[in-house]
């Protein structure tokens, strides 16, 4: 599904979906006006239902084998829920990308149908999108923060296998997804976990299903070692108080201490042989440098 300057409308948006410039007839499709959209989220105008499976699909834009089309439905005050046709295309920069919308639709799989890799936003990202979503949501929203202590920690599932930890990480990722507010999720260090969700799905509940999750996998409840810590985000939550509150549930998790020790930050093995290799050429060089001005 390509179109070829069939679209009503299209927008510049960020990586956090935040929407930079459009062009179109906004106010026959959306009901809004162009300029009272810059700066809002598209998220605000894609169905609920379908949000999250957006976010995963901003996500992974910048891979090589990207889906840049989809089945998409847009929602306004005036015409309710109707299906487009959406491709995206770069945009100004590495970081945005222009998102095209067409009613004409011939045919096309749905944003839901496309296997599309789970996202996780990076701390800063997380934080934004967390703001942006107290801007705008008329009702609080309930902040989670989670540790797997089976994976923070790894000797406590030193009887799983390489391939068998993986896949249980990679459940517990889907499973947070599901949860998750717009799918807005993050993974800071291994093991711990942040997402933004609606009060109804309960902290208690969303640790709750990752003990099932666990069990699935063969993992006892003590081994899987499952702490979570919640607070509420009023509408308008600044990003500073987002931040402050993020890090007191953090310092909670019974592994706080290794999550700061993580090595994210350090150079690998690989990494400090290839720094030495590249260290001792560069030596070498001006070393052949000086012998031939003698």
């Amino acid at each position: 599904m390509i179109m070829q300057g069939t679209w009503e409308i299209s927008f510049l948006v960020d990586r956090d979906a935040k929407i930079l410039e459009g062009r179109g007839a906004c106010s026959e499709h959306l009901g809004q006006s162009l300029q009272s959209l810059i700066g809002r989220s598209m998220m605000s105008f894609v169905a609920a239902d379908e949000r999250p499976h957006l976010r995963r699909f901003l996500g992974q834009l910048d891979r090589p084998r990207a889906k840049r089309a989809a089945l998409v439905s847009l929602q306004s005050p005036t015409s309710g829920l109707r299906s487009y046709a959406m491709e995206a295309q770069a945009g100004r920069s590495a970081d945005d990308n222009w998102l095209l919308f067409s009613r004409d639709i011939a045919s096309g799989e749905g944003l839901d149908d496309l296997d599309l890799p789970l996202v996780m936003a990076n701390e800063g990202q997380f934080l934004r999108l967390v703001e942006m979503a107290a801007t705008q949501a008329q009702e609080s929203l309930d902040l989670t923060t989670i540790e797997i202590g089976g994976l923070s920690r790894r000797k406590s599932l030193s009887g799983l296998g390489i391939d068998e930890a993986a896949a249980f990480e990679r459940s517990v990722g889907e499973a947070l997804a599901g949860n998750a507010f717009e799918g807005i999720l993050s993974n800071p260090s291994r093991g711990f976990y942040n997402l933004l969700h609606e009060p109804m799905k309960s902290g208690d509940s969303i640790a709750e299903n990752l003990t099932h999750v666990a069990a699935q996998h063969g993992i006892a409840p003590a081994e899987a070692g499952i702490s979570h810590a919640t607070m509420s985000v009023a509408p308008n939550t600044d990003l500073s108080a987002i931040r402050d509150s993020l890090g007191v549930m953090q310092k909670r998790m019974p592994g706080y201490r290794d999550m700061e020790k993580s090595p994210r930050g350090k150079l690998g093995e690989g990494q400090i042989a290839a720094a030495l290799g590249i260290g001792a050429f560069l030596l070498g060089m001006v070393a052949i440098a000086v012998w031939m001005m003698m």
